[in-house]
């Protein structure tokens, strides 16, 4: 509304008469009341084709500073049939509402909704996105999550961790407290992996990564970690074949420097070490810290590690990450598209992955 529009309606409405007033009231009531029942189906909106699977970036930061930098949200992973919103962050909700005002997401599709571990950066959106995953739906759905924030969501808040969804706790035999290793929502299979992260303080396998079995592809979200010897051998031995790698690589360190990332996160350096263990076809980074919302470090990273990776004779192509960013899994292809009118460093990206990927893969210009 323009501001001499407002202007309008608010001498309108001082002018009005009582009994005005009060009708313009009641229909207000009578909107809000149809607000709070779950509509027939969801709003049409944009999902993937059949047979094809979708993984959405719903923030590309991560970490403390990269979350106060507004980054923080999480990721989708879809396919025609089933959505799971995976680690809504403080930046998911604002997403996840900018996409259904564009047709590309509505919370009647939802189905889960996971949470690795009890980080903000990884948690703070879920209750609110809970309540739009329940107020869409007369289904129950389900939220699956580690030991940790079964265990103290729970108690913090049962009416929504249990009440308002099916909670699920996930862990892999080595997590630290128990879980079922696996849970099937609609077509996507979700598999606890382990993590080698610092929760709580003394407590640094509780964390769990998760790996998506979906209809096109394999996928390993290594969630926070640091790669223990072991941690490649486990994945494998979960899912072989992966197609990509969702990397949360937020350390910079292409050194050894002991204690930098200890008990946290990836390095840039663990990369190809990932690549020549697990040789997926695509490995994305994501979970930047703050100085990583500047599209030149992001892109050097990128450029640093494919000639590491191409020179050592492996397959795997590396994908820096961006908001709103798409990736669609299909036959053996994947194409990525990023919002157009969207920061430097997605406009970046896009150029880049413009250069590296095959044509059939390369990015869109969809201004969505």
């Amino acid at each position: 509304m323009t501001a001499d529009g407002s202007q309008e309606m608010v001498q309108g409405l001082l002018s009005a008469s009582t009994a005005e007033l009060e009708r313009i009231l009641a229909e207000a009531d009578a909107n809000d009341i149809a607000m709070r029942e779950p509509a027939a189906g969801p709003a049409p909106h944009r999902l993937p084709a059949p047979g094809t699977s979708e993984v959405m970036i719903l923030g590309a930061l991560g970490c403390r500073h990269g979350m106060l930098a507004g980054g923080a949200g999480g990721h989708l992973v879809r396919t025609a049939t089933t959505t799971v919103l995976v680690d809504p962050g403080p930046a998911a909700l604002g997403c996840l509402l900018g996409l259904a005002l564009r047709g590309l997401f509505s919370w009647a599709e939802l189905d889960a909704i996971c949470v690795t571990h009890l980080d903000p950066d990884h948690y703070a959106d879920a209750i609110p996105c809970l309540e739009g995953m329940a107020a869409a739906s007369r289904q129950r759905k389900h939220l699956l999550v580690n030991p940790t924030v079964s265990r103290r969501c729970g108690a913090f808040s049962p009416y929504h961790f249990g009440e308002m969804a099916d909670v699920i706790t996930l862990a892999h035999p080595d997590t630290d407290g128990d879980g079922e290793p696996t849970a099937k929502v609609g077509d996507i299979t979700i598999h606890a992996t382990p993590a080698f992260h610092m929760e709580e303080k003394g407590r640094n396998r509780t964390a769990i990564g998760l790996a998506y079995e979906t209809p096109a592809a394999g996928i390993w979200y290594t969630s926070d970690t640091n790669l223990t010897p072991e941690l490649p051998g486990q994945v494998a031995a979960i899912m072989p074949g992966l197609a990509l790698v969702i990397a949360h690589a937020d350390a910079s360190n292409i050194a050894q420097a002991p204690g930098r990332a200890r008990a946290c996160h990836l390095e840039t350096r663990d990369i190809p070490a990932i690549a020549d263990k697990l040789r997926p076809g695509h490995i994305l980074i994501h979970h930047y810290d703050a100085a990583y919302s500047a599209a030149r470090y992001r892109i050097a990273q990128a450029v640093w590690l494919q000639r590491v990776i191409t020179g050592q004779g492996l397959p795997t192509q590396i994908l820096p990450s961006a908001n709103g960013q798409r990736l669609t899994l299909a036959s053996g292809l994947l194409t990525s598209e990023i919002p157009v009118g969207g920061d430097d460093a997605g406009a970046a990206a896009t150029a880049y992955l413009d250069s590296r990927l095959p044509r059939a893969g390369r990015p869109g210009t969809e201004s969505w």
